[in-house]
């Protein structure tokens, strides 16, 4: 079951931004301002990961009294590694410290994501889940008891939902990494979208709305340079996401450690009544059902958009 959540005294952020591999100029110019992040624009990723890795290490979030910021633009797979190597070192510069707590790794990645998996699609490759988790695993072993170095990921991605959910079942098959926030775009099967206007991907643009009172529909969100403008609260909230892209993207999220994971309103917890954990195939049939029924009763919404999902 879930342990060890207390907040960190020292966390390592990691932000990474990319292009789509489909990116065109000529996208916006021939009107596409709406698209799928296979033809994500990299301003918009790299202003996506400039307001998530802040906000999510507010007090009381992700936030440390020591902490290591890395940041890539447009890397290549072994740069994304190498920079997981400095964290691992930056890491293990503390592991003798008396008050040593195991440690954090913050995650923030916005660009596309690869159909099965969610991998990050970067320059030259993939980041997998799986190769990540080894990863993880590495650093744990070496500088953290087990089920102490804790990780949040927050992915504004395409297919991302896939990623996370692998990521979930590994920490808690292996016991050596904890996962504290999990993010996800949308869901396994679906793509992220950006909007060219907003200056933002969709997910992290409605993450940002906030009403200006809970009675009222004036609401504020983050512009194309992360400063903040009007907004409609409609747009904000757990189904924000969704109503935005009238159920063409459904986020999904595992909060603060507590042993459920989130779609839209509802959520499932990740243990059965023995405490053992789900299948991974079970949590991900759970998800679907429930983003089904969200789509079901916003889709009259839907004007005539080319929308497929990803069959799993």
């Amino acid at each position: 079951m879930p342990h060890g959540y207390k907040k960190r005294n020292w966390m390592a952020y990691l932000a990474v931004s990319a292009s789509g591999p489909e990116f065109s100029p000529k996208h916006e110019e021939d009107g596409r301002i709406f698209r799928p992040r296979v033809t994500a624009d990299l301003k918009y990723t790299t202003a996506d990961v400039d307001y998530l890795e802040p906000h999510f290490k507010e007090p009381n979030e992700d936030s440390a009294e020591t902490e290591l910021h890395k940041r890539l633009k447009s890397p290549t797979v072994g740069q994304f590694y190498d920079v997981l190597q400095e964290i691992q070192t930056w890491l293990r510069s503390f592991k003798d410290d008396p008050n040593w707590d195991g440690g954090g790794i913050q995650l923030c990645y916005a660009g596309h994501g690869r159909i099965n998996d969610g991998a990050f699609v970067l320059d030259d490759g993939f980041v997998e889940p799986g190769v990540f988790m080894d990863a993880l695993r590495i650093i744990a072993n070496e500088v953290s008891k087990p089920g102490r170095l804790r990780i949040s990921i927050i992915l504004d991605s395409c297919y991302s939902g896939a990623f996370i959910t692998e990521i979930l079942e590994e920490c808690f098959k292996g016991n050596l990494v904890v996962p504290f926030h999990l993010f996800a775009s949308c869901m396994v099967d679906e793509v992220a979208w950006e909007e060219s206007s907003l200056g933002h991907g969709i997910f992290t643009y409605s993450f940002s709305v906030r009403s200006e009172s809970p009675s009222s529909l004036a609401a504020v969100a983050i512009q194309p340079d992360n400063s903040y403008g009007p907004s409609l609260s409609i747009g904000g909230g757990k189904l924000g996401c969704s109503l935005l892209t009238v159920g063409a993207q459904n986020p999904i999220s595992y909060c603060n450690g507590c042993g459920e994971i989130e779609v839209g309103t509802e959520s499932l917890n990740i243990f059965d009544d023995d405490s053992n954990l789900r299948s991974l195939e079970d949590i991900r049939s759970w998800l679907k059902v429930e983003r089904d029924k969200i789509v079901e009763v916003i889709k009259p919404m839907r004007p005539n958009w080319r929308i497929e999902r990803n069959k799993l």
